[in-house]
């Protein structure tokens, strides 16, 4: 009998798992059908940049030489790494980058799940952990509702954690640095811990430190350097020992200072430094365009009501770890706060200073290097949140009471998830639409004139690349700038080498134009393709200026970067 009941009980507690995952998949697909239904969908499947990733693993898959030229980010880790797992899985382009989107919610459920765990220390309350971790992910999920229209470098950042190449890996390893600084000091309870945890953690924190470092150095800023600042008020406070924090303190900053050296060594992938991103003369830009942003985001509904949410969210945290200081010297007061809550709260903070102070300083113009600023106040929130229902249950007068509270927790908690998990199932059929690409008519046309044709084409970075992974052509169709000379930017500059070049790609928005095309001569043919124009020079005199354009233009890139030139055809 009682092995029955332990079973009956090991079986609830898998299902109460994985029931918070099924929400969180719901959740999502909430998010992406409206996405589907709006220019989100464009940017987030056919925009030039969220295909670099397609692009990648299709190269490595076929055995391409890596003769990659990026951009200041190299998008390896840990962003390649999901991507990849997910590809080998799911053949389809489309259904891989929609999957990616809902595995990078499910990864923070996950960590604001372990952050909740820890929070409650030796004490074990599954349903509460689960229900405030369920909580923080669908306040984010709403701010992504609340952004119906992309504004990407203006007032809609949070629908951003979507895509796979807008700085979510960045996140992603934080809070995974985040959580493990909580691990090994068992939630801040020892103020130094050695043995095995110590070094656990010097591996795990310092390799993935070293390695998104080394890929995109804007962590610095959106980690390390709070990060740092918090380890230093949690060391003046007495929360860590000084060898606990020079452990801390050496291997996230000593690891992000080695990843920036190490990227000196692969300076030939990246098509532009890090300082191309910081001028000075533009802080009075970057001002402005933090006031006009929050002044659009004002001016609408959605917008009005999602400052308000997440004000209060940082309101609230920021006042918490105010009252966390202010308790510090007062011993009455100070085991009203503990170690993981102090921690957390002073992250959020300096996380918030340290990017609005860096965003002006470094002349950004860019809003969507603020994405943390919309996930690390609700990682704060959780401790804090759990913390007030055990008071508010522990303060009740009788049991009657806390039995009547759980009670209605437990109702609304199920009310709210059968509401999300019917509108994840309504969601559904349209997200599946989007990634048939049943509203995509780009390629139709493109694969109508030159699908079965070996030859290969050229035309801007905005439209080359999405026929490029959705065409059914046999050649290739790659990305050239106005003078049709090769456009190193998030392409694979082998991928140039070997080809015929017969077709040019004219786009209406003067990237690649008709005056780009004069020196070409007289084209055996020309398409009308939707906006588009598709001049064909096969068999004509500018097939082969076309091609030998490319074919030197390639050759000075690659020899320029220290990769080996192709040989002439």
């Amino acid at each position: 009998m009682i092995a029955l009941i332990a079973q009956r009980l090991q079986w609830r507690r898998i299902l109460l798992e994985i029931l918070p995952v099924v929400v969180v998949v719901a959740g999502a697909l909430i998010v992406l059908a409206q996405m589907s239904s709006t220019l989100w969908s464009a940017n987030l499947l056919y925009n030039g940049d969220s295909l670099v990733l397609p692009l990648v693993y299709r190269s490595i898959v076929a055995g391409e030489p890596f003769d990659w030229v990026f951009s200041s980010q190299l998008f390896l880790f840990p962003e390649m790494l999901i991507y990849s797992i997910i590809a080998f899985i799911v053949n389809d382009p489309r259904l891989a980058i929609l999957v990616n989107g809902i595995v990078n919610i499910f990864i923070l459920y996950l960590f604001f799940r372990i952050i909740s765990r820890v929070s409650l220390g030796r004490l074990r309350r599954q349903l509460l952990e689960i229900s405030v971790s369920l909580g923080m992910v669908g306040l984010f999920l709403f701010f992504c509702v609340l952004e119906p229209h992309p504004d990407i470098n203006g007032s809609t950042v949070a629908s951003l954690y979507f895509f796979n190449t807008y700085y979510q890996g960045i996140i992603i390893v934080g809070l995974a640095v985040v959580a493990l600084t909580i691990w090994i000091f068992r939630g801040f309870r020892r103020a130094f811990c050695g043995g095995t945890r110590a070094v656990g953690y010097s591996i795990a924190a310092g390799l993935t430190t070293f390695a998104v470092v080394l890929c995109d150095p804007l962590y610095l800023l959106q980690v390390t350097v709070p990060l740092v600042l918090t380890l230093v008020v949690m060391w003046f406070a007495r929360y860590l020992s000084p060898r606990g924090f020079v452990l801390l303190l050496g291997v996230n900053l000593g690891a992000a200072l080695l990843g920036v050296w190490a990227r000196r060594f692969v300076t030939q992938f990246l098509a532009v430094d890090v300082d191309r991103y910081i001028d000075s003369n533009n802080i009075p830009a970057s001002i402005e365009l933090l006031s006009s942003t929050l002044t659009k985001m004002l001016t609408t509904q959605d917008g009005h009501l999602k400052m308000i949410l997440w004000g209060g969210v940082v309101i609230f945290t920021v006042f918490f770890f105010v009252y966390a200081l202010f308790v510090q010297n007062r011993p009455a007061l100070r085991r009203t706060v503990s170690g993981t809550e102090f921690f957390l709260t002073a992250f959020s903070t300096m996380s918030l200073l340290t990017m609005l102070v860096g965003f002006v300083a470094t002349g950004s113009l860019t809003t969507r290097y603020l994405l943390p600023l919309f996930i690390f106040p609700l990682l704060a929130a959780i401790p804090v949140i759990i913390r007030l229902l055990r008071l508010v249950m522990v303060n009740l007068p009788s049991s009657r009471y806390r039995l009547a509270a759980r009670r209605c927790g437990r109702s609304i908690s199920a009310a709210v998830v059968i509401m999300v998990i019917v509108l994840g199932a309504v969601s559904t059929p349209p997200v599946v639409t989007v990634a048939r690409g049943d509203d995509y008519v780009g390629a139709r046309c493109f694969n109508e004139i030159v699908g079965n044709r070996q030859e290969s084409g050229v035309g801007s970075f905005w439209i080359t690349r999405q026929w490029e992974v959705y065409g059914a052509h046999r050649g290739d169709v790659l990305q050239v700038q106005q003078d049709l000379s090769v456009y190193p930017w998030m392409i694979n500059l082998s991928s140039y080498t070997g080809k015929r070049f017969s077709y040019v790609i004219v786009d209406q928005w003067g990237f690649v134009s008709k005056q780009s095309i004069e020196s070409l001569g007289k084209p055996a043919a020309a398409t009308v393709c939707g906006d588009f124009t598709i001049y064909d020079y096969a068999g004509t005199p500018g097939e082969e200026i076309l091609t030998q354009k490319v074919e030197s233009s390639v050759a000075a890139k690659m020899a320029r970067r220290g990769f080996t030139s192709p040989s002439p055809r």
